[in-house]
């Protein structure tokens, strides 16, 4: 049964890291991308994607990743009161239908990129707003406070405990060696205003109309490609 780890210290942290890593390629104990997550936290025996480490001032959040991975990751979600037009009316004039029949909108949005659909992101800094736009009309369909989004992200990925490893497939079963490991804090708003401008952060629409014509949305993602994750941050610890 996996434990709650309820206290760590930097040292214990990174004694655990290197029992960890002598180990060398450990089975993946779930099959899928979430595997490398749910082993590594099984190993360091927690059951949260966070743990307290009390000399470093709070709670550090945990992403594993495969090396050389071009995955992206999820920062954080936000789709309160953004929208200048109904979604439903969204997914109608935007959308397709999906692999499930239903009528979608879910796409990977960059700034200064038109997709298909004809719809583009811009970040205007002196107006501190993020504008999703039709690239054809001019309508703004919805908008992002600056200070708002960089603010979620500092909140919530204030402290990283990032990990890599190294992959391996024998037998249709994947093996991750966790070999590479850093603390990451203070989050620079400069540095995330500057990637999402250069479209290394995006934003991921994620809606489809249910069978009762009613909206599912997901929440709209602001994600970035898992080796990029580490430029946002202003201090680099090396763990491991």
């Amino acid at each position: 049964m996996i434990k709650l780890v309820l206290e760590m210290n930097l040292k214990e942290m990174q004694r655990k890291l290197k029992e960890i890593e002598n180990r060398g390629f450990i089975p993946s104990m779930r099959s899928g991308s979430t595997g490398i997550g749910y082993t590594f936290e099984s190993l360091l025996e927690i059951h949260e994607n966070n743990l307290p480490i009390p000399d470093i001032g709070g709670r550090v959040e945990i992403k594993t990743i495969r090396k050389y991975s071009q995955s992206m990751v999820t920062l954080f979600t936000f789709n309160r009161g953004v929208w200048h037009v109904k979604q439903r009316d969204l997914i109608l004039k935007y959308g397709y239908i999906d692999e499930k029949g239903r009528y979608a909108l879910k796409n990977t949005i960059f700034c200064g990129k038109v997709i298909a659909q004809g719809i583009s992101l811009e970040v205007y800094e002196n107006k501190n707003t993020i504008y999703l736009t039709d690239d054809n009309t001019g309508e703004v369909l919805a908008t992002w406070d600056v200070y708002v989004i960089v603010g979620k992200f500092m909140t919530k990925l204030s402290r990283v405990l990032l990990v890599l490893a190294d992959r391996k497939v024998e037998n249709g079963i994947e093996y991750f060696h966790y070999n590479e490991a850093y603390l990451l804090t203070d989050p620079g708003p400069r540095r995330f205003i500057k990637a999402f401008k250069d479209s290394i952060i995006g934003i991921d629409l994620r809606m489809h109309l249910k069978e009762s014509g009613s909206v599912r949305n997901r929440g709209t993602a602001f994600r970035i490609k898992e080796k990029d994750l580490i430029e946002l941050y202003e201090n680099r610890k090396r763990l491991l």
